[in-house]
């Protein structure tokens, strides 16, 4: 999904203003001098993050033994830009998937349908799914998808092609009204692989959510909001927005060198119409910095309230070891199911201890959660093309306060 080129540009000529709102946690799970160090750290490195142009207005949290340990916003003078509050929503793109990912795990530990069963008695659609071959022939399907492919994007399944302004698959999938509509979209095109055989990461998880959807009979939307958002009190993550909610939407710019523009509603590129039941699981969910929160502290919480220890722990293994389509390993990653795993960080090269796991969106939103050190932090704002800087330095940052 490309980025058009536009003839207004802003040159950027950035200051810092900072508004530093205080460290949370003052009882007794966070201890002072970490809390000074990491204060410290972190808030250097988002002021850097902004002078260097990586991306302008931005928020970080970290939570550390079930406690806000830090939370910031720094904010750049770029005209158009805004300030981030409490109610600013971001669209969270592929960090959707992890949500999705977990949502399903419910079915699962449910008894609904084990790890490597064909989806396709639940979506018979996906029946008609072929296979590409070179020269432009196809093939017909060699065994059928499995929840595991969908999980692990090995189904074959693309959808990323095209973008809001060039023709692709991608740009047919927004106009649509439902996840229905979604699979007969799909299945007309062919797999890049046979299942299984290769990874291609595409719109497996939107695929899942219709599953879900299927399986649970309820709309995927109403079985987030029962299953994993009223539970963990996730008041403002949704497929949609409000007239409302757009005053809170923060803006997308474009970086196109070393100046950012800012972007057009057309870049926004999902609709979040309200009452719309294209509800894209892999990619479509609105959410705060404060509603992820809970939602990562859970996967800190092994789980708890609404999740089983053992199911988490599955969703952490590594799903893909006899696959050596899966480049993340190069990167000393593993591919669990709805989650990046760190396993060699000498390989990585960050800063970062080995068993966290997290994931990326695509205007450059990340988080991570650390289980040994009951952490987490989160990166959002609202910069395309994406960039994974500010999560790499923001994990070297807290792992130097971590360290007396």
């Amino acid at each position: 999904m490309g980025s058009p080129q536009h003839e207004v540009m802003i040159r950027v000529c950035i200051f810092v203003l900072v508004v530093q709102i205080p460290l949370f946690g003052e009882g007794p799970n966070l201890d002072h001098e970490f809390g000074r160090r990491l204060k410290r750290e972190v808030s250097m490195m988002q002021r850097e993050l902004v002078e260097e142009r990586i991306c302008l207005s931005h928020e970080v949290i970290v939570g550390f033994h079930g406690e806000i340990g830090y939370r910031h916003s720094e904010e750049s003078t770029v005209e158009g830009d805004r300030p981030i509050a409490k109610e600013t929503l971001f669209p969270i793109w592929s960090m959707s998937k992890p949500v999705t990912s977990v949502a399903a795990m419910l079915l699962y530990e449910q008894g609904a349908f084990a790890l490597d069963d064909s989806v396709h008695g639940v979506l018979p659609k996906l029946s008609r799914f072929r296979v590409q071959r070179e020269g432009g022939a196809t093939e017909p399907l060699r065994r059928e998808i499995t929840y595991r492919d969908l999980l692990c994007h090995t189904a074959g399944i693309d959808g990323y092609d095209g973008s809001f302004d060039q023709q692709g698959t991608w740009k047919q999938i927004m106009e649509l009204n439902d996840l229905d509509e979604v699979m007969t979209l799909l299945v007309s095109q062919a797999l890049k692989h046979q299942p299984g055989e290769g990874y291609t990461y595409g719109m497996n998880t939107a695929v899942l959510g219709r599953a879900v959807e299927v399986l649970s009979g309820m709309p995927f939307a109403d079985f987030l909001r029962k299953k994993i958002f009223s539970p963990l009190g996730m008041t403002q993550t949704r497929f949609s927005l409000t007239k409302e909610d757009r005053a809170h939407f923060q803006p997308l710019f474009v970086k196109e060198g070393n100046q950012y523009r800012p972007g057009t509603v057309a870049e926004d590129e999902l609709y979040y119409r309200p009452g719309s039941a294209l509800s894209l699981g892999g990619e479509g969910l609105v959410s705060s910095m404060t509603d992820y929160a809970k939602f990562c502290q859970m996967l800190v919480d092994q789980g708890r309230p609404i999740l089983k220890k053992k199911t988490l722990s599955l969703m952490l293994d590594d799903h893909l070891k006899k696959n050596p389509h899966y480049g993340g390993k190069a990167r000393g990653l593993h591919h669990g199911l709805g989650f990046w795993v760190l396993e060699d960080s000498a390989k990585e090269g960050s800063n970062s201890p080995n068993g966290i796991f997290g994931w990326s969106g695509y205007h450059t939103t990340h988080f991570w959660v650390d289980p040994q050190n009951k952490l987490y932090g989160i990166f959002m704002t609202r910069r395309y093309p994406s960039t994974d800087v500010p999560q790499r330095r923001l994990r070297d940052a807290v792992y130097r306060a971590l360290k007396p």
